[in-house]
Formats: structure tokens, sequence, C-alpha cells
């Protein structure tokens, strides 16, 4: 399939091979490299094969309908980018249906980047997830992005020179597109048995349009993202940072509360050259300080 914006197509698949993988692959492969917060290309061929056979069927019987997309963005037929995303419905807690993705990853080749195509393509994701689940509504498009205050100096400079941007400036651009950060103390739990979770994340959303999120909404987005893209079908009651964030989330939804969503630009105007490491918490942490202190005045 293919949607269009002008002067960017988008062309997704669910299938771990083929032309969309390959060329979606090598750009990924350039783009991230922090070992505990990316998928090896096994891994993400696993989470394709959930889309196919008897896999898809256990999957949605227990979750609903999904789908895990590889996409490549391009411009006259030339790659400039791509995306990984899990794109799913959950019930709102209201009654009603609202459309999710997560956008797992999202990258802009070296070449392509200062030409303003992050916007066209993010808005390409949700046209295509909008299409998929019409009923759904306007989508919620949720991301991890890196804390730079709980970051290792080593993985900052790192993951900074590989990007073509410091971590501030690249919460700066997805705070102009409209990101919110999600005020729940979010863990990305491992990606594979071998691996460690990673704790130095804040969790965004982008299409939310109030300045709170059902916790219902949530708890089911987060119980899909876990299930298919983190676990690739394996069973989520036996991960610990599972169990515990959902468990929260839906004793929340029991009871109706929703959770806050965080304006980070107040917060990124204080911020100049490296943010310290200072053990005053983190990005969220901050950002809920500095709204208390603004509450007050």
């Amino acid at each position: 399939m293919a949607d269009s914006l002008p002067q960017l197509t988008l062309r997704t698949s669910d299938r771990g091979d083929g032309a969309v993988f390959d060329a979606f692959f090598a750009g990924y492969d350039r783009a991230f490299i922090l070992p505990d917060e990316k998928e090896d290309e096994a891994g993400l061929r696993a989470c394709l094969a959930l889309n196919h056979g008897d896999a898809r069927k256990t999957i949605e019987a227990r979750y609903g309908p999904f789908v895990e997309w590889v996409a490549l963005a391009e411009v006259n037929g030339a790659p400039v980018g791509g995306a990984n995303l899990l794109a799913t419905i959950v019930a709102d807690g209201r009654g009603g249906m609202q459309a999710t993705a997560n956008l797992n990853y999202v990258y802009l080749l070296p070449e392509a980047r200062g030409r303003g195509l992050l916007r066209p393509l993010v808005a390409a994701v949700r046209g295509a997830v909008a299409a998929r689940f019409p009923e759904g509504g306007a989508p919620l498009l949720f991301l991890e992005q890196n804390d730079p205050f709980r970051m290792t100096a080593e993985d900052y400079v790192r993951d900074s020179e590989a990007a073509g941007i410091d971590q501030v400036d690249r919460l700066r651009i997805w705070a102009r597109l409209g990101a919110r950060i999600v005020d729940f103390p979010y863990v990305q739990p491992p990606l594979a048995p071998d691996r460690a979770p990673e704790d130095s994340l804040v969790y965004a959303v982008l299409g939310a349009p109030e300045d709170a999120l059902s916790a219902c909404v949530l708890s089911g987005h987060l119980r899909r993202f876990f299930a298919i893209s983190v676990l690739k079908g394996a069973p989520i009651d036996t991960v610990a940072e599972v169990s515990r964030q959902l468990t929260a989330l839906d004793a929340d939804c029991q009871r109706g509360a929703s959770i806050a969503l965080l304006d980070p630009a107040p917060l990124l105007e204080t911020l100049h050259g490296v943010p310290p490491q200072d053990g005053s918490g983190g990005f969220r942490d901050r950002l809920v300080a500095l709204e208390h202190r603004r509450e007050r005045r």
C-alpha cells in the first residue's frame, strides 16, 4: 500500500522480507546504535512474522486487530527515511474505540536531514493508521524518546553523533511537532531475554486533543505494544517491568483516572548545552516539578 503527501510517499510492508524491508533495515541499521534500545534484524523479522498464520490468530483472539509494519519513506522514488510501527485499536474507557500506533523507530537518512521531511513522514504514518482503523478516530501516535538526564555521557555522545542531532534538540523537534510527555514512569522491557530493561527513556504522544489521556487507552496500548513489538508474542505476565506498569494502569483505568500529558517546551527553553546528570531526576520528573512551581506562583 502507499500513502502520499506532497513530495513524500510512504510504502508499508507487514513482512520481514522483500524490497521494503531490505531498504528500511539498511537505513535503520545506520540510524540506531544503542544496543538496549535497538532490535536486531532477527527481532524485527520475528515481530513481522506475528502478522501471519496461527500467530496472528492467537494474538488477535487475545488483543484484537493489529498490524506491525515497516515503512519506507521516498521522495521522487528515492529512499529518504523509514519507520517501524505497531498499529492497533483499543477501548477508550468511554464506550468507544481509539486507534493507536507505537512509532517504534523512525529515522531520516543523513543525506535527507534538514529538508523538513520529518513532519510529512509522521503525517503519512498517521494517515496509514487512520486508513487501517477508520473506526478508531484520529490516531494517537506514541513514541519513546531518549531522556537526556538519564543517558550515560557515552551514550549521549554516541547517539547524538549517529543521529546527527543533539539529544535535547531532538526533543525540541518533536515538541514542535506537538509531542507531549506522558506523566507515567515508563520503562521499556527487555527486547530479548539476554537484554536489560531500558529506563533512560520518556514516553510521548502526538495527536492527543486534550492535556490528559485516559488510563484505559494507555493501558490498552501498552499491553499490545509490549506483547507484540517488545515480547514478540511471548506471555506478558512473566516480565516484571510489564506487570508493574500494566497493574498500575489497570487500577487507574478501573477508577476512571486520566494520565497527564506534559508540555516539554517550558523545560526545553531552560536547557543550553548538555544537561547535568546530577541525580535530581529525569526529564519527566523535572517537567512535573517545573509545572508545580509555575502553579504556585
